[in-house]
């Protein structure tokens, strides 16, 4: 029997949404197919889909941004009488408009029934559903097929994608983390995980958790036993993470280069509105400045559109931010994504202009704002993308940012790519303008 695994792209993506980052998900589907299984994985836009493939089942991620080319490639191969499945976040939440496209739908993590899918198949008897019975445990998780993943050498490094825990905390209005993955953080044992580190040829890692630190102790004992692996490494954090000085220290040691911190907002209500733990604005820049002065990178991540936002807020953030000890940002426009909590709430209030999942991609206004009307809220998203990442700009911020300066002002040029990338998009439920 012949498996074949698909990430598809989103065909209206920019150059950093394409950053080529390891599909690991499908690498752990490919370790818990039985050995009998030829099995191939294919990663959008680097690989091409061979809509004549002799594969006898079809397996397709998706989230929401990626999901209208995934429908695609279903429905390309259902055609040719294809089995397909289909799973990842987006299937997960709508899993009656993935049944229009697919055979077969994962709902939640795959893990603890994907041995049932590739049965019932072999048998003849897929359902329409499989749901997880219970949270993966990852006491016992497998490791990927690292040999099927594609290489990718994103900004010319060789980088490896790994997992050290699943779950998120928090329940951000806007983020469906927690809904598909649970808020209670499970940890995979350092007994386990740390060998597999070893292991890994590749020098660099990027860990794919949502958070790096789930918990103080944990961190610190990680990055204790990570510094004598001489790798280097970065990760996906909150800024709390710099609240504990000493935490910042054995990051470092350990070989931590980058953080990629959900800062969501750096003025005073937007803070308030998010929840965030990073403290007073004050404490920001000195928790950011910490991590400058240990030679950690952090590219800071950006919400506008919330219902605070105003022209005065949007103009204040732009201030603040050019202050900031950051290599980079990304200013992404708030999203109701399906299966969150934004999302129903958006929609009971009748606020939503587009569903076309293509334009899901955190660079186009897809509902009302609620305090600016829609053409001033993206006269002003323009305006205070182009300063932040003028050349002067730009400049200041790679020189005194912990970075390497080539990778620094590549990063910052493959940001003002994203930024500048995309045109107006229209669907039959309203229009989507781009930024």
């Amino acid at each position: 029997m012949k498996l074949l695994l698909i990430e598809p792209s989103n065909r209206r993506a920019s150059p950093i949404d394409r950053l080529p980052v390891s599909p690991l998900s499908l690498g752990v589907l490919a370790a818990l197919t039985p050995p009998e299984w030829e099995v191939r994985i294919v990663q959008e836009p680097y690989d091409r889909v061979d809509l004549e493939s002799d594969a006898d089942l079809i397996g397709i991620t998706a989230g929401t941004t990626n999901v209208g080319r995934g429908y695609q490639i279903a429905d390309g191969f259902r055609s040719r009488g294809k089995r397909v499945v289909m799973g990842g976040i987006h299937p997960s939440v709508l899993p009656e408009e993935a049944l229009g496209h697919c055979d077969s739908v994962c709902i939640g993590e795959a893990e603890t029934v994907w041995g049932t899918i590739l049965a019932d198949h072999e048998a003849g008897r897929m359902r329409r559903t499989y749901r997880q019975d219970r949270p993966t445990d990852l006491d016992s998780c497998v490791r990927p097929r690292r040999d099927l993943l594609p290489g990718r050498r994103p900004f010319l490094m060789d980088i490896a994608t790994v997992e050290t825990s699943r779950g998120c905390p928090y329940a951000c209005e806007f983020c469906s983390a927690s809904t598909i993955y649970g808020r209670r953080v499970r940890e995979r044992p350092m007994e386990d995980l740390l060998p597999e580190i070893e292991e890994l040829r590749s020098r660099n890692l990027f860990f794919v958790d949502n958070n790096i630190v789930t918990g103080i102790p944990r961190a610190k004992k990680l990055f204790r036993e990570l510094a004598p692996l001489k790798k280097r490494w970065a990760a996906q954090a909150s800024l709390s993470f710099a609240a504990d000085g000493e935490l910042v220290e054995l990051a470092a040691r350990s070989g931590c280069f980058g953080l990629f911190i959900g800062l969501e907002s750096v003025v005073a209500e937007g803070l308030a509105s998010y929840h965030k733990n990073a403290g007073t604005l004050a404490e920001m820049k000195d928790r950011l400045r910490l991590l400058r002065d240990h030679g950690i990178s952090v590219h800071a991540s950006l919400i506008f559109g919330n219902d605070y936002e105003t022209r005065d807020s949007i103009r204040r953030s732009l201030d603040t931010l050019l202050a900031l000890d950051i290599v980079s940002a990304t200013f992404g426009v708030l999203t109701p994504l399906p299966g969150t909590a934004l999302a129903a709430r958006l929609e009971s209030e009748g606020r939503i202009l587009s569903k076309d999942w293509n334009c899901y991609d955190l660079n186009h206004l897809v509902f009302v704002p609620k305090n600016i009307p829609c053409d001033e809220f993206v006269e002003e998203m323009r305006a205070i993308r182009r300063r932040f990442f003028s050349l002067k700009a730009s400049g200041a911020r790679v020189i005194r940012s912990a970075a390497p300066f080539p990778l620094a002002f590549a990063f910052n040029a493959a940001i003002r790519s994203h930024h500048s990338m995309g045109r107006a998009a229209a669907s039959t439920e309203g229009t989507a303008v781009n930024l």
